[in-house]
């Protein structure tokens, strides 16, 4: 890995400073977002040739976050970082959140702030307790353990389900069409993919939505790459890179009469 650690050395010489744009609402204090952190960080790995991508895996039965940092050469490296399992999708969204901002410090040896805002979605905050509580017990009065109720969790939804889901109600794309996809690569859900096929389905459907708002499906490819890709490389959600190229292609067709 000569040629990406040279790179990295002279990216890392280049980051600009990361700004603490967000504020942990449980201890007031300032803290670099996952947008500030991309912001300081993505230009001068640009320059030399590298470039962070994260996607989630299945590893282990267990949710967890790969992120890579390529070399222009072919050299890469990577990490692993576990995800909680959290049955609510916003939840999860904010608990994914954390990790890539987490991972990508980690991976580029940065500082980013104190790391008080830890206590995430999936990282429960522990009580208090107060001091001086023990109160004496009459010898009357006997111990009682409460039964520790058992909570029932609602079985979570797979991230590459929910990613299919959350881009294709986005799209209006048909389900019937989506499960004819799946069929053609012999699999009923796309859980059994991997991230590259993940990837080509939701690209299948945005060009299938933009087939008729483009002069040429080059020009609609080229866009997608653009606007969508490009965009998810800089950190920013899918969904809304998606929504933003949705919306900027809508405003260039020719108003109707």
């Amino acid at each position: 890995m000569q040629e990406l650690i040279k790179a990295l050395i002279k990216a890392k010489a280049e980051f600009n400073p990361i700004q603490k744009d967000g504020t942990n609402p449980h201890y007031k204090r300032k803290y670099a977002t996952l947008d500030a952190v991309l912001d300081a960080v993505t230009p001068a790995l640009g320059k030399h040739g590298l470039v962070i991508i994260q996607t989630t895996e299945i590893f282990g039965g267990k949710t967890v976050l790969q992120t890579h940092i390529f070399h222009e050469s072919g050299e890469s490296i990577a990490s692993t970082y576990p995800l909680p399992e959290i049955s609510d999708s916003q939840k999860l969204g904010a608990a994914l959140t954390y990790a890539r901002r987490y991972a990508v410090c980690a991976i580029l040896s940065v500082t980013a702030d104190e790391d008080d805002d830890a206590e995430s979605p999936g990282t429960p905050k522990k009580a208090e307790q107060p001091h001086n509580n023990i109160r004496p017990r009459k010898d009357n009065q006997q111990s009682r353990v409460q039964p520790t109720k058992q909570a029932v969790t609602p079985p979570s939804i797979n991230p590459k389900d929910l990613r299919v889901k959350e881009v294709r109600t986005l799209l209006n794309y048909p389900l019937d069409l989506v499960k004819e996809w799946l069929h053609s690569r012999n699999v009923t859900s796309p859980s059994e993919l991997d991230s590259v096929q993940i990837d080509e389905l939701v690209k299948t459907m945005c060009l299938a939505w933009a087939g008729n708002k483009f002069g040429h499906p080059n020009h609609a490819a080229n866009s997608y790459h653009q606007h969508v890709i490009d965009a998810v490389l800089r950190g920013v959600s899918e969904i809304e890179a998606i929504q933003a190229w949705m919306e900027g292609a809508l405003a260039q067709l020719p108003e109707l009469n």
